[in-house]
């Protein structure tokens, strides 16, 4: 047999157990890395076979007096892997009940429980008997296997349980949260219904088929799914969870299919057949085992991967997610998903993979990731810097498209400033361009008011592309609230034109204005186009002029433009058909179902929130987050960012966590104690004295306190933002920091705060949402600009219930709502 070159690889729950090691320990774990990478057999590595284990690949290594690990030898495939750091005996009594192997039907590499032919003999003769009340309980390790995480998180909360906190009157007073049930009763139908096929095809180990095929109650299920390996486990929880069998299967299938690259490797491992069956060399390719395990080829590689432990999307995809990282296509490509289901992580790796191949092609040409914020387009510059090589990261531009616009006419000799609707700076010089527009087109029809001239322009002359009169009178108007006859569609014509008159005359532009000239400077553009590849990312805030400028900045081909986006999360108001701007995705489309970010407890109450669809914004959020919503209220409808209906609320998590809470108080000065009491019993009072290292232990260790920098306190204003970040810096111990238009300095110690619209992107483990009142959402002075346009009035009343949406699914673990009202009875 040829000698295979060695491939050293690495279990993602080693990143978690190493970040929770004391300092000067890490420090030897990357030195035994760094030797074992050199040479693994070497006498100082003491790399040893383990006695009375079921699985003869496992050895251990010495990290020092206290400290062992535990590695997979593959003799054949000459693939080791680091599989656990523990102490001593703890890493002993692990390894004696794990295997590792390749599922040679999914061809994943699968680490998971060693069970019994006695255990699996029991356990059937169990569900035989119908004994399910005193069921019986398979031993489990007592140290934490990697096993019993999804996606790199405990499949049970740590806030299932009480957490010792601190408050005013006591350092060691126990907090209770209010914490969902774990799932209990019987499992659906659609689990129960699971051919033994089926259950292979979803990576369960066939010792395991007959017990999870014959599971009947979640009691029955989590007693033995924690003993599976990640992929099996959540591909069963979904199904478990409501989604459809076929919808699962489907991406279980995906997911095992061979990707061109190596997950985190910078380079391909090259695959030679070895004609051994389960070889661990050819199970890399698959994307299954990719969500798992990451190669580490090279100093470079292990420093990549050592300085993002708790980062770990940097590292591990999903296969699904990775899928449409790595897959090409013939056109523009649209993938949808809710908040939390990874989209913009799955951008950014699409983003650096295109860049990858530019640089392997020599080409001169760019990747352009756009997003709608300033504030975005800096946090996603941030996170591809950790992401991307210095080379990777030079080939890709990151600006948002407004910028990237005026950049472009001030190149071309446009003078003049961009006015942007609702800005500090031009909101009111545009309003006041629309009235002039009015006065000197002497109008006087009480319907053609500012906001619904600014509104008509906005929403159906701009993106349909009117340029006459002809075309005004014929364009349909649809889902616009206010019909308008033949005279008064000309009446509105005559503002328009003079309107852009008199923006002229200051030279001045709309962002519409602007967004149209220059697409029509790249279309007039010769020669080859500064970028091969486009990567829209919240590409639901996008209006139609944006999507015709994204379309003339690269030539029509294969993964020309990619964009993701959710439209339950558009929080600025415009709306585009992809079609309609050049963009044709037919065929190209798909949707993220899977949530990573928050608990299932967190994904339900929000997704709740557009159950209703009224003026009564700030109610309807403490009735979703209570579920009380009216069955016959009317619910928020969505687009597919082409002009179709989408679903909303189907994706599910796979996280547990406590109920978010919602309270109202009668007074402000009872919310402002209710906040400070909230997260004093997550953070501590004695959160001051610690240090950097203190946090990231107390953080790692199951965790009593909370980092106050892992803690954000959103309102609806800047206004409310800086009254609130007063409150918690005089009042409580950790310092408050605002987030503003650069980047969260993590350095910098505080509970952050922001604004709905600043939070997008960014996550915390704990959100409180302050000062939901029934005049701040929505603010009395949009109300009042809209006025009478039932139209705008219903999109102001979504665009709130996004709003909120979002700053909801900031959290990964826990949520608190706080308003100054009555509670309304039901």
């Amino acid at each position: 047999m040829v000698q295979q070159q060695t491939i050293i690889i690495m279990h993602n729950s080693v990143l978690r157990a190493y970040a929770a090691l004391p300092k000067n320990v890490r420090k030897q774990f990357e030195n035994f890395l760094e030797k074992f990478q050199e040479n693994p057999k070497a006498p100082g590595i003491h790399l040893e076979k383990i006695n009375n284990t079921a699985d003869d690949k496992l050895y251990s290594v010495r990290i020092d007096q206290k400290y062992r690990g535990v590695i997979g030898y593959q003799k054949e495939s000459g693939v080791y892997v680091v599989l656990y750091i523990g102490n001593h005996d703890d890493a002993y009594a692990w390894a004696v009940k794990k295997r590792l192997e390749v599922n040679t039907l999914t061809n994943t590499i699968q680490l998971y429980d060693v069970v019994t032919a006695e255990e699996q003999d029991a356990a059937l003769s169990q569900q035989h008997n119908g004994a399910t009340e005193n069921a019986f309980v398979p031993p489990v390790p007592k140290v934490p296997s990697p096993a019993d995480s999804v996606d790199g998180v405990p499949t049970t909360s740590e806030n299932d349980e009480s957490r010792s906190a601190f408050s005013k009157t006591s350092s060691n007073t126990a907090r209770t949260s209010v914490t969902a049930p774990m799932h209990v009763g019987p499992l659906p139908d659609s689990y129960r219904q699971l051919t033994i096929q089926e259950m292979r095809e979803l990576g369960v180990p066939d010792p395991y088929v007959n017990i999870m095929s014959s599971r009947t109650s979640w009691e029955q299920f989590e007693e033995w799914g924690r003993r599976l390996p990640d992929d099996a486990r959540a591909y069963l929880e979904l199904i478990a969870e409501g989604c459809a069998k076929t919808d699962v299967l489907a991406m279980a299938r995906t997911a095992n299919e061979a990707s061109s690259s190596i997950a985190a490797a910078s380079h391909p491992v090259s695959v030679p057949d070895t004609g051994v069956e389960g070889d661990f060399r050819k199970a890399l390719t698959s994307y299954s085992t990719q969500q798992s395990f990451v190669v580490i080829k090279g100093q470079e590689d292990l420093r990549r991967v050592l300085d993002a432990p708790l980062e770990q999307w940097r590292i591990f995809l999903h296969p699904y997610q990775r899928y449409f990282v790595d897959h090409d296509y013939h056109g523009p490509f649209r993938l949808l998903g809710g908040a939390g289901t990874g989209k913009t992580v799955v951008a950014m790796h699409r983003a650096r993979r295109l860049a990858a191949s530019l640089l392997r092609q020599g080409s001169r040409q760019k990747v352009l990731f756009t997003t709608y914020s300033r504030n975005l387009a800096t946090d996603i510059s941030s996170n591809l810097k950790q992401l991307c090589s210095v080379e990777e990261f030079n080939k890709i531009d990151v600006i948002n498209l407004d910028r990237f616009v005026s950049a472009q006419l001030k190149e071309h000799g446009y003078s003049g400033n961009i006015w942007f609707d609702g800005s500090a700076d031009h909101g009111d010089d545009l309003n006041n361009a629309w009235s002039r527009a009015i006065r000197i087109s002497g109008i006087h029809d009480a319907k053609l008011t500012v906001p619904f001239l600014k509104s008509e322009w906005r929403q159906v002359i701009v993106p349909a592309h009117v340029q006459s009169v002809p075309e005004y009178l014929r364009v349909l108007r649809k889902g616009r609230g206010t019909k308008l006859s033949r005279a008064q569609k000309l009446e509105v014509w005559r503002v328009v034109e003079t309107y852009q008159r008199v923006m002229q005359s200051q030279q001045a532009y709309d962002v519409d204005m602007a967004m149209s000239y220059a697409e029509t400077l790249l279309r007039e553009q010769n020669g080859p186009k500064k970028y091969a590849h486009v990567i829209v990312d919240e590409g639901q805030d996008f209006s139609a002029p944006a999507y015709r400028v994204i379309r003339a900045l690269v030539d029509e081909g294969d993964n020309d433009i990619f964009i993701v986006g959710d439209a339950q999360q558009r929080i600025y108001g415009r709306k585009a058909v992809l079609s309609k701007c050049g963009i044709r995705i037919q065929g190209r489309a798909r949707k993220l179902r899977v949530n990573y970010r928050t608990t299932e407890q967190i994904r339900g109450a929000a997704d709740r929130i557009f159950l209703t669809s009224g003026p009564d914004v700030a109610d309807s959020v403490f009735e979703a987050v209570d579920d009380t919503v009216s069955p016959n209220s009317q619910v928020t409808e969505f687009d597919d960012l082409n002009g179709e209906e989408a679903p909303v609320g189907d994706s599910r998590s796979l996280m547990m966590g406590p109920v978010p809470e919602a309270r109202l108080y009668v007074s402000q000065a009872e919310e402002v104690e209710a906040v400070k009491r909230w997260i004093v019993d997550r953070c501590g009072l004695e959160s001051d004295h610690l240090d950097d290292d203190a946090w990231e232990s107390a953080s790692n260790d199951g965790a009593h306190q909370i980092d106050p920098r892992n803690v954000c306190v959103v309102a609806r204003n800047h206004f409310l933002v800086s009254q609130w970040r007063d409150i918690i810096d005089d009042q409580l111990p950790y310092g408050a920091y605002q987030l503003g238009p650069d980047e969260d300095n993590r350095q910098m110690r505080g509970i952050r705060l922001a604004t709905m619209h600043r939070v997008k992107g960014l996550e915390f483990d704990c959100v409180v949402i302050v000062d939901v009142n029934d005049n701040v959402l929505p603010p009395n002075s949009l109300c009042a600009e809209v006025g009478n346009d039932e139209v705008a009035l219903q999109e102001l009343y979504k665009q709130e219930r996004s709003l909120l949406y979002v700053a909801m699914t900031r959290a990964r673990k826990e949520v608190l709502i706080v308003g100054v009202g009555k509670p309304k009875q039901h």
